[in-house]
């Protein structure tokens, strides 16, 4: 089995479609990159532990360069740039895995977060991410 980010042009555009149906749902729709980790959203937290402030990304989504998002909220380490602070995660997604890299543009050591993990960065990890992308297995 093989892991790899998915940046496909028609699923992209599918999922844009479907985001923009999906923001005028309510506030049941996980926004992402507000500071407050819902349901379908992957959380990368300043501190071990789940502690202190939280990034949150959509799911289905990536980022290719942390440097320019910073946590927010009032908790420990918000305002602080986000790549290269990551010590603990919380994949709240039920279906989606998520690629963790220690370089931008999904380069460098990349390790692999399944579907509702919770726990902290190992030491190859911690406080070196740069970079974030959906995963699927292909068979």
């Amino acid at each position: 089995m093989r892991i790899r980010h998915s940046v496909r042009p028609a699923l992209t555009a599918a999922l844009l479609v479907a985001a923009g149906s999906l923001a005028t749902a309510g506030p049941s729709y996980a926004a992402g990159k507000d500071g407050t980790l819902s349901a379908g959203e992957m959380g990368i937290f300043y501190n071990s532990d789940r502690g202190g402030a939280v990034f949150d990304l959509p799911s289905y989504s990536q980022d290719s360069d942390l440097a320019n998002d910073y946590f927010k909220g009032s908790a420990n380490g918000a305002g602080q740039r986000v790549e290269n602070n990551t010590a603990s995660y919380w994949n709240r997604t039920s279906d989606n895995s998520l690629l963790v890299y220690t370089g931008k543009n999904f380069s460098g050591t990349s390790g692999y977060i399944p579907a509702g993990y919770i726990g902290n960065a190992t030491p190859a990890f911690k406080n070196t991410i740069s970079s974030v992308a959906t995963a699927y297995i292909v068979g």
